[in-house]
């Protein structure tokens, strides 16, 4: 079965039985991807059951995955562009296939609609897309921007399943894929805007890509009337990889994902120091207290400033609420003493600090949440693991979980009782806003380890907007980093919301489109900021967090142990870090770290710290290559202690140099450059700012273009470099594990 239509280049060849897709082809040409083996897979029934760590699992679920055509294929057509939809059955569900032949955008997307029936008693638990994409006979490379492959990848390298950032997960990405041999070359993109979905990729041979899709989308069928699933989109008439991102540039603007166009001026130039005020505890008896109070820390900042930070970053109160959340309206509980804070605001505001606040959206500890945790982690598969050691969660793949999970289940255990003592036995929002929570079907709170906020609930959202704005003007803090969004990531069977349970995941989304106007109208330069990296979350942040840059960290440092298909060195970083922001919409600012809470507080005590992890003397020159990216750079607490002169050093040069967030990118990452050597420049008419670190053992000679009359030595990390004036740039002999920043000015 062939499905075309005259206006557009590409075509579908069908399953004559099933009507799934087979193959698409660019008419016209030999270019051709062949989709075997596509399977559609529903998970469905069973009872729902708290996970031993939080959330909901399902015990009796069962797959449905048995496909009949069931009709003629119908037309319809939109501004978007001509729908063909062909009417299947899974099983007993009645569904739809489309592929929808876009006028703008990519070209063609393959989607689902489920079809609900008012009589079905049937809950939809998951749906899962699975295909083998058989490209034409020669050797073809994967790219992958803001994923855990390294630019131009051959296929049979990626022999294990890897992860793809969705746009909306917690390490997200751009989600699209660009595929290319020497004549053809494909891109495919897994827009998914209401589920966070797990998609995963590998490859044993030249020219064959494994894909899978778990959607996570989840229903009542007895409560729709249909429910729409785009699968991905995929198109054929892509340029090159170098060429491609003006391309997908265009792709951004007409589906919405594009950054807002009033971020505030100071942002581009930050320097964020997260405190902590309290202590937390970690296994087996230890305890880390930087600030006792509020007052601790209003002492400190002399000496904040002088390392050049000008943005606080202030935690919750440790240890409780911790990043869990008391009452939005509570100073006093969530952050300290109201006057100190007051305090602690205006003698930041005096030194030319600013402060944000870190909210917590996830939900609310009391008692009985914190009793249902712990018991699940003692009856649990981790409880014997607690004590054993872990490294940095994040530098596995974006779907391996075992090593966070095992940090976790002892976080749980270690902060149990100071949690307990702190919270309510059950917290009165559940009494007064039932509806304001995830539920199972049985009507019980449902969460992680906390009772999980809906955001999806409009009540909710208003309660969540005027607490911020009460926030913003009460204390007069400069914005807010908004933390875990997206951590309860599991349906709401609550009977309001079932119609699609999975809904509630995303619904942090169209509350900070709510909030951002809410709040710039009081303080049109305040701070948003959050810790999902993928697109879908920078719709509305002026800032985003660095979870998807944390496994370089570790591939750099310990290349011995990266993936085949991952980066291994300096140069391959430089390149990754070129081409996720390449995808990313334009104007999109990541804040990046080398030690924060979340790096300090999963690994074992004892190897907390990057400067624990690798040696101080690499961590000096992993602050350099990372203050250097483009974006504000941010630490915790306590991170500082032996990288203080490459802190200050960079911070002045930062703050002296007018424009900075306005100077341009120029990578130094082409063949020419050593792999050791991270290399970039920021540079406008009249300056260039470069950086250089080299990872080797060895010294490096290199020469770099530029038509500059002069340059100045500003920082160096490691020995001092021999540095030359040549006809065409500079030439430089970078000794071993050193680090140099330039500025070169009186261009000819």
């Amino acid at each position: 079965m062939i499905v075309e239509h005259p206006e557009y280049q590409h075509s579908l060849e069908l399953e004559d039985t099933t009507g799934l897709p087979k193959a698409v082809i660019l008419r016209g040409t030999e270019r051709r991807i062949e989709l075997n083996n596509f399977q559609i897979s529903l998970t469905v029934g069973g009872n729902e059951v708290r996970s031993a760590t939080g959330g909901i699992d399902y015990e009796g679920a069962y797959p449905i995955s048995a496909i009949r055509l069931d009709g003629a294929a119908q037309w319809s057509s939109s501004l978007v562009g001509d729908r063909c939809s062909i009417p299947i059955n899974i099983g007993e569900v009645s569904a739809k296939l489309e592929f929808l032949f876009r006028r703008h955008g990519a070209a063609l997307t393959i989607g689902l609609v489920l079809v609900g029936d008012p009589g079905s008693k049937l809950l939809i638990r998951n749906l899962t897309i699975t295909s083998e994409l058989h490209f034409a006979t020669g050797e073809w490379r994967l790219n992958a921007p803001g994923n855990g492959i390294a630019r131009d990848t051959p296929f049979e390298k990626v022999s294990a399943w890897t992860g793809i950032s969705a746009i909306g997960g917690l390490r997200g990405s751009s989600a699209v894929l660009h595929m290319a041999s020497q004549q053809d070359c494909a891109a495919l993109w897994f827009r998914h805007e209401l589920e966070v979905c797990d998609i995963r990729v590998k490859s044993e041979t030249q020219n064959v890509l494994s894909l899978e899709i778990n959607t996570n989308f989840a229903g009542d069928l007895g409560r729709i009337s249909s429910a729409s699933l785009d699968l991905f989109d995929l198109d054929l008439r892509v340029p090159g990889f170098q060429d491609f991102p003006e391309l997908f540039q265009t792709w951004l603007r007409q589906t919405g994902h594009t950054t807002p166009q009033n971020p505030p001026a100071w942002i581009g130039s930050a320097s964020i120091y997260e405190a902590q005020v309290g202590f937390s505890v970690f296994y087996p008896d230890h305890r880390y207290e930087p600030y006792a109070d509020l007052a601790a820390l209003t002492s400190d900042l002399e000496r904040i400033a002088a390392l050049g930070f000008n943005v606080i970053q202030l935690m919750p109160r440790q240890p409780y609420p911790s990043y869990n959340v008391h009452d939005y309206w509570d100073v006093q509980t969530s952050f300290g003493d109201p006057e100190q804070m007051r305090s602690l605001v205006r003698e930041c505001h005096d030194r030319g600090i600013r402060i944000i606040l870190d909210v917590l959206l996830h939900g609310v500890l009391d008692q009985e949440s914190i009793a249902a945790a712990a018991d699940g982690v003692r009856g649990g598969p981790y409880a014997k693991l607690v004590s054993s050691s872990t490294s940095d969660s994040f530098s596995a793949d974006v779907g391996e979980w075992s090593d966070y999970l095992i940090a976790w289940s002892r976080h749980i255990i270690d902060f149990e009782p100071f949690w307990k003592a702190g919270s309510p036995p059950v917290s009165p929002l559940i009494a007064q806003h039932p509806d304001w929570f995830f539920k199972d079907s049985h009507g019980n709170v449902a969460g992680i380890y906390t009772k999980a906020f809906d955001a999806r609930n409009p009540e909710w959202q208003a309660y969540f907007i005027d607490a911020m704005k009460f926030l913003l003007t009460d204390l007069e803090i400069d914005g807010f980093r908004f933390d875990a969004p997206t951590y309860n990531d599991f349906p709401n069977w609550a009977n309001w919301a079932r119609h699609r349970a999975s809904l509630s995941t995303l619904a942090c989304v169209p509350l900070f489109e709510h909030l951002r106007p809410a709040l710039k109208a009081i303080k049109p330069d305040s701070l948003m900021y959050t810790e999902p990296s993928g697109i879908l979350l920078r719709r509305s942040m002026d800032l985003n967090y660095n979870y998807d840059e944390q496994w370089l960290v570790t591939a750099i440092s310990e290349p011995s142990q990266a993936r085949a298909w991952g980066v291994r060195d300096a140069r391959g970083l430089a390149r990754w870090i070129q081409d996720r922001d390449a995808f990313l919409p334009r104007g999109s600012l990541t804040a990046h770290h080398i030690d924060s809470h979340d790096t300090f507080w999963w690994p074992s005590w004892g190897a907390k710290w990057r400067r624990e992890q690798f040696s101080l003397a690499h961590v000096q020159l992993l602050t350099l290559i990372f203050m250097s990216l483009p974006g504000p750079f941010m630490m915790f607490t306590g991170g500082e202690h032996g990288i203080e002169s490459v802190l200050k050093g960079f911070n002045n040069l930062k703050q002296a140099t007018p424009d900075w967030a306005e100077l341009k990118v120029q990578w130094l990452n082409n063949d020419s450059m050593p792999e050791d050597v991270f290399g970039m420049v920021r540079k406008n008419a009249q300056l260039e700012i470069i950086t250089l670190v080299n990872l080797a053992d060895e010294a490096q000679i290199l020469q770099i273009p530029s038509n500059s009359r002069s340059q100045n030595i500003r920082l160096t990390v490691g020995q001092i470099s021999r540095v030359t004036l040549t006809e065409t740039g500079l030439k430089l002999e970078l000794p071993a594990r050193s680090g140099i920043v330039l500025e070169a000015s009186g261009h000819g």
